[in-house]
């Protein structure tokens, strides 16, 4: 059951400052140095279990890192799946001898699965948290992957990394490869740092969805953060205002109590950038906005906010 992470009362302060509030770098599973064999029916989704002495494929938090859990989804015409043994879970195996993992000795490997490997990391609670982030690092090896991720069989290679917004309902992604041959993007062979525009008093969880057919085709994680600033939320609200909300107009109003240019990003749900501007007066034009939900980040010296927009 996967553990809900909620910021106690007591850490808010009326001081701002920046602070860690979940994440984790994978170092407190033991390492166990074996392929991890699936022990269920590979042509049956289920959820995924430790095997004594076999890498950890989930994790409970004991009160430090965050957790995660597994489980497995077969291809349409389902294949071997785990149950052949598979480099999977938490290891030390790096990616290459020149490429140590971003924090640590240790993170998280999905190679080989014959289906889909989903990986959902426990839910973190942002009530209270000023301009929260939420990053991760990954590493895609340099091979032949294959295909473009469009259909659910071997031969179609896909890594989604996505954030769940519960409390709205929406998805936001960090990578969809969906779509495209992954050779073709010029993403392999080196860590990236991926984020998501999350906004404050949400809950949201972080999943990664990875589907590869051989050993040769690996996916390393690490470095997963959670964080924000604490205490500033009532001043932040105070000092912005964003209006009409929902806007159908074409427009929409950005009013600082503070003199001076504002830094103004939008976001799709998707968590893609459609608008990156600086207003030196309050109007921002939202005219090419299509109808939906957005994410507007507004920025003003010291001062931080992110706000849910509705276009009609």
């Amino acid at each position: 059951m996967m553990k809900k992470i909620t910021l106690l009362a007591t850490l808010l302060m009326s001081v701002a400052s920046f602070a860690q509030i979940s994440g984790t770098s994978f170092e407190e599973p033991p390492i166990f140095s074996v392929q991890y064999v699936d022990t269920g029916d590979a042509t049956m989704a289920h959820d995924l279990v430790n095997n004594p002495d076999e890498p950890n494929v989930n994790y409970t938090s004991t009160g430090g890192e965050m957790g995660f859990n597994a489980r497995y989804e077969p291809y349409d015409t389902p294949s071997e799946g785990l149950t052949d043994g598979d480099f999977v879970g938490v290891t030390d195996f790096a990616p290459t001898g020149d490429d140590p993992y971003t924090d640590g000795v240790q993170g998280y490997q999905i190679s080989d699965s014959d289906g889909n490997f989903i990986l959902e990391f426990d839910q973190v609670d942002l009530t209270g948290v000023t301009d929260p982030t939420l990053t991760l690092d990954y590493f895609i090896t340099e091979t032949g992957y294959e295909g473009d991720g469009t259909v659910n069989e071997s031969g179609s290679d896909r890594l989604r990394i996505y954030v769940k917004d519960l409390t709205n309902g929406t998805e936001l992604d960090i990578l969809d490869t969906t779509g495209s041959d992954i050779n073709d993007l010029g993403i392999e062979g080196s860590w990236i740092s991926g984020s998501a525009p999350v906004l404050p008093n949400t809950t949201v969880q972080l999943v990664i969805e990875a589907r590869v057919n051989a050993s040769s085709e690996e996916f390393f994680f690490d470095n997963v953060q959670v964080g924000g600033s604490l205490g500033l939320s009532d001043n932040a609200e105070n000092q912005f205002s964003l209006y009409p909300n929902p806007a159908s107009n074409g427009f929409v109003n950005i009013v600082s109590k503070v003199n001076g240019e504002k830094q103004v990003a939008v976001f799709d749900v998707l968590g893609k950038q459609v608008i990156n501007t600086t207003l030196t007066g309050e109007r921002l034009n939202i005219a090419a906005l299509t109808s939906g939900v957005y994410i507007v980040k507004i920025n003003q010296g010291n001062a931080s906010i992110t706000k849910k927009l509705v276009v009609k």
